[in-house]
């Protein structure tokens, strides 16, 4: 097999996109310190073992300083035959799930899990037996790497062909412990796997009377939108009917009361009008009327009526006065009329005492008692002094200006009292006059009252229109408020008659049914709308569950897994019963291979001062040292052996091993400055020996060393 091409972008300290040809032979890479070459052959490690999903501390530091992605290895070789193209992406963040493996193999193409195993079944060579023999970093010549012993092959001591069966035989019992682990996990694996189908079928049922619950729900919902829709457009037109009808209602109850209030508004102001011409036609010569003429007649009246009063009190006592007088008068003659009759009667019973005894007796009797009569008649007191008449005289002067200032004020209405010219005192003819006068006021108040009543209606109208003003500002913009109801109504109206349900004897309480039925029905959508989000809900949660097919495969890979499992277990048990019935043979098997193959490179890399080798029967490698004319152990610490005769027997060895280890297989040489101590001629003879080497296995030598001439294969300067 051999490296042909090898791509490299953000690995270490290729930052940038490069590419490496290499020849089937001899490849030599030179370059300074730090220019790159155990990257290039660290990167060709990695494209042949690393996993890119890998979080390893080492995988995630080759990663570019400041490189976006993440490092990318591209690897195309030749393995028995056929062409093979190994492409890894290792990410910058979450490897596990961004890293990509994908391999190209006999015109397939793999990606992931089935990408590893297919390579694991094509290369077949651990990382191990791969470092032990055909990989030789710098300063490992010497050193094999312990710790790791998954192969079958023997792990080389410090004299790199001292093997220990024990320790291979315990590794091979530790890898099959671990692959019987595994087996464990994956048999556990697939429990799991079984268990997550068994709940993945359970879902999947679950979901499938989901989905025909939802679909029932789903065409249930449909019919009942259809005919909800159906109601919900006749009611929504009897709503539309009912609201135009009452804004119909309302406008024309706006209309009736603007009209009202235009009509009010009319009606005062034609009253108020006609109050104002009544006024004017009727009460003209009362406009200069001062306002409390009424008040100065009434004060007038009752002040005439007072002085009336007091007139006829003071007449009456006057009158009363002259009749005490007259009776005193009376009856001071009637005493001097009995006194002289009297007399004369006793005088004319004189002669007639003569004649008639009897009648002068008489006339005496008579004349004495009417003597008597006088003298004795009472006398009163005399009567008072008269004071009633300049009294009297008074009431009749403020009488008679009462009256005329009453008079006046009545003529300045326009009222006049009539009274005869021959008679012009108030106590003359006063009952006459007082009723004529009575006559007067009472025309007089009864037109007051009427002239009141009209300005008390006028003011009256007046603050109604105020009202009214305040109700309706603006008169003009009510009446055009008025036509804009009047075509808004016939729009309305018209509206009305357009829809079907005006003219349909539909009965309201079948509407109200309706409607009610309208809102079962939502509520039953409702119902369904929740039915279905909770069935999308569920199958939501389901979904995250994985598809049946996906866990088939799944198992599939698991089994298979297992089964190369329990596979490479049972070559671990072969291989350990093997190497247990064969471990008698094994040193004789290999000494015969090993020893010659190592011969045959010592002379060439110690330019033929160590041509004999002798391998114990422990395989520990000894060397003929021709100046101590004996053979001795090659070990670090032995003082015959300088640093680079040592890198060199090692390096022999390496070479040998490699040869007696390898089968159909020969791995590519991958050298990183493996003769570090050699010199220049010995260096020139390593080169030499590995351009040899070369035509039988592909050879990746990595030196910091300039070339000299002569050297046959490619050279990729760094």
């Amino acid at each position: 097999m051999r490296f042909q091409t090898l791509t490299l972008e953000g690995y270490g300290r290729f930052g940038a996109r490069t590419r490496f040809d290499f020849d089937p032979g001899l490849n030599c890479v030179v370059g300074a310190n730090e220019s790159g070459k155990s990257t290039l052959l660290a990167a060709l490690l990695d494209a042949l073992y690393t996993l890119p999903t890998s979080t390893a501390q080492p995988v995630r530091e080759r990663i570019h300083w400041g490189h976006p992605h993440g490092w990318t290895l591209e690897l195309e070789l030749e393995l028995r035959g056929e062409q093979v193209h190994i492409r890894k992406f290792h990410p910058v963040d979450d490897p596990r799930k961004r890293g990509e493996f994908t391999l190209q193999h006999a015109g397939e193409t793999l990606s992931g899990e089935a990408a590893r195993a297919r390579w694991e079944q094509l290369w077949r060579t651990p990382l191990p037996v791969y470092r032990a023999t055909a990989c030789v970093a710098q300063r490992a010549v010497a050193r094999i790497e312990k710790g790791d012993l998954k192969s079958l092959h023997q792990q080389l001591r410090e004299s790199a062909v001292n093997a220990d069966l024990n320790r291979v035989l315990d590794a091979l019992q530790k890898e099959r412990r671990r692959l019987r682990n595994l087996m464990d996990a994956a048999q556990n694996r697939l429990r799991e796997i079984e268990q997550r189908m068994h709940t993945a079928r359970q879902t999947e049922q679950q979901r499938r009377t989901l989905r025909e619950r939802l679909q029932q729900a789903q065409q249930e919902a449909d019919a009942l939108r259809e005919q909800l829709t159906r109601d919900e457009r006749l009611l929504e037109r009897w709503r539309d009917l009912r609201e135009r009808r009452a804004a119909l209602e309302q406008l024309r109850r706006e209309a009736d009361a603007n009209q009202r209030h235009l009509d009010q508004l009319e009606q005062l102001e034609r009253r108020l009008e006609t109050l104002e011409d009544e006024l004017q036609r009727d009460f003209a010569e009362w406009q200069l009327l001062p306002d409390d003429h009424k008040d100065q007649v009434d004060a007038a009246w009752m002040r005439y009526q007072d002085a009336a009063r007091r007139l006829s009190v003071l007449e009456r006592e006057a009158q009363a006065q002259r009749e005490a007088r007259q009776a005193e008068t009376g009856r001071r003659h009637a005493r001097w009329g009995y006194a002289v009759l009297g007399l004369a009667l006793c005088a004319a019973s004189m002669p007639l005492w003569g004649v008639a005894p009897a009648l002068g007796a008489g006339a005496l009797a008579l004349g004495l008692a009417a003597l008597a009569v006088a003298f004795l008649w009472r006398a009163r007191p005399a009567p008072e002094p008269d004071t009633i008449s300049p009294t009297l005289q008074n009431a009749r002067h403020e009488t008679q200006s009462h009256w005329e200032q009453l008079i006046a004020l009545l003529e300045q209405a326009g009222y006049t009292v009539e009274m005869h010219s021959h008679n012009g005192a108030p106590h003359e003819h006063a009952s006459d006059l007082h009723q004529r006068l009575q006559d007067a006021l009472q025309r007089y108040s009864e037109r007051w009252h009427a002239r009141q009543n009209r300005i008390a209606e006028q003011k009256r109208l007046r603050h109604q229109l105020d009202a009214l003003h305040q109700i309706v500002p603006d008169p003009k913009a009510l009446r055009d408020r008025q036509r804009e109801l009047a075509v808004q109504i016939v729009g309305l109206d018209e509206q009305i008659r357009q829809n079907p349900l005006a003219h349909s004897d539909i009965p309201e309480r079948e509407l109200l049914a309706l409607d009610d039925r309208v809102q079962q029905e939502r509520q039953r959508l409702d119902a369904l709308r929740e039915e279905q989000l909770r069935c999308e809900g569920a199958l939501q949660s389901l979904s995250a569950h994985e598809p049946i097919d996906a866990l088939e495969l799944e198992h599939a890979r698991a089994r298979q897994q297992w089964e190369q499992l329990q596979y490479r277990v049972r070559l671990l048990e072969t291989a350990e019963s093997l190497l247990r019935e064969t471990n008698t043979r094994y040193l004789s098997d290999l000494r015969p291979r090993l020893k010659p193959r190592i011969e045959q490179h010592l002379p060439a890399l110690t330019l033929g001062r160590y041509t004999q080798a002798e391998l114990g029967e422990d395989l520990s490698l000894q060397v003929y040292h021709p100046e101590r004319g004996e053979t001795l152990p090659v070990q670090e610490d032995a003082p015959a052996w300088s640093a680079g005769v040592l890198d060199q027997l090692f390096f022999a060895c390496r070479l040998g091993l490699a040869d007696a280890l390898s089968d159909d297989l020969r791995l590519p040489l991958l050298l990183d400055d493996p003769f570090v101590h050699a010199d220049a001629a010995r260096f020139q003879a390593a080169l030499a020996l590995l351009g040899r080497v070369a035509q039988e296995t592909q050879v990746i030598l990595c030196t910091c060393r300039p070339l000299l001439g002569g050297v046959v294969g490619r050279v990729i300067q760094l």
